[in-house]
């Protein structure tokens, strides 16, 4: 006998309730172990709420609930094989890119994957990737399994220089302070000599000779030079609040290092 019309739309229910339970296993673990340590350490010292402590670390805020009342043990659950670097190689990674990114300095695509590269070869695991380089799919594990890392566009110095508000400097002067509480540090301030400031200013190598004479009517005057006439130099001064000035940095024309 055909199922009946009862049966059929049990049959319906128990699948999709197979499909949802079957969904929600799988978002259950699209975050990684640390995202959910950094979560619970940021709302423990007080630095975010639960919120955004979710939003931030792209944590569901049911597991971090659940573990922060003690419904659940706050353990780390293994999910997969470990990366190929290993954990605690692309922690110094991610921390090596955050400091460098603040210092405006930000990491390529390709720069990032030309330092794992080089890591692979001085610890023999080239042979983990595939041309003995990691790839896009690596790359983008990479960037799933550290949500604090994100891909953008940057923005020029004279456009963030540009936007520079009286709000924009407090808050970095409140950055510092929270920065330099944390790390105990604070007592620098009270310090002159440990309180510095500088500014680079540029020197060009081929200068405006100034004002020429030249034939009435001429459209096109150029005045020939053995130096290159882009070409400069620049130097940065940096002192203490003591008075105290340190040796110049002088940066000659050269191409940008590895």
């Amino acid at each position: 006998m055909p199922p009946t019309r009862k049966a059929r739309k049990e049959n319906s229910n128990s699948q999709n309730l197979q499909k949802k339970i079957k969904r929600n296993e799988q978002k259950m673990f699209q975050y990684a172990p640390e995202q959910l340590e950094r979560a619970l350490e940021e709302i423990k010292e007080k630095r975010m709420g639960i919120r955004k402590a979710s939003r931030q670390c792209g944590i569901p805020k049911t597991p971090i609930i659940d573990r922060l009342k003690g419904r659940v043990l706050v353990t780390r659950r293994k999910i997969g094989p470990d990366p190929i670097l290993l954990v605690e190689v692309e922690r110094k990674i991610v921390e090596w890119i955050i400091k460098i990114a603040k210092c405006g300095f930000p990491l390529k695509k390709a720069d990032l994957l030309n330092t794992v590269q080089k890591i692979a070869q001085e610890t023999d695991k080239t042979k983990f990737f595939k041309d003995g380089r990691p790839g896009q799919k690596w790359y983008k594990q990479f960037l799933k399994r550290h949500s604090e890392l994100s891909f953008r566009e940057a923005e020029g110095i004279n456009k963030a220089r540009a936007i520079i508000t009286e709000e924009y400097i407090r808050a970095w002067f409140h950055e510092l302070q929270i920065f330099l509480t944390q790390n105990n540090l604070t007592k620098l301030l009270d310090d002159p000599s440990c309180v510095f400031n500088g500014d680079e200013s540029g020197f060009s190598l081929c200068p405006k000779s100034g004002k020429v004479l030249d034939p009435k009517g001429w459209k096109n005057l150029y005045q020939i030079k053995l130096g290159n006439e882009k070409g400069c130099l620049t130097v940065l001064i940096v002192f203490s609040a003591n008075g105290v000035v340190c040796p110049p940095l002088v940066v000659f024309p050269y191409i940008r290092p590895p």
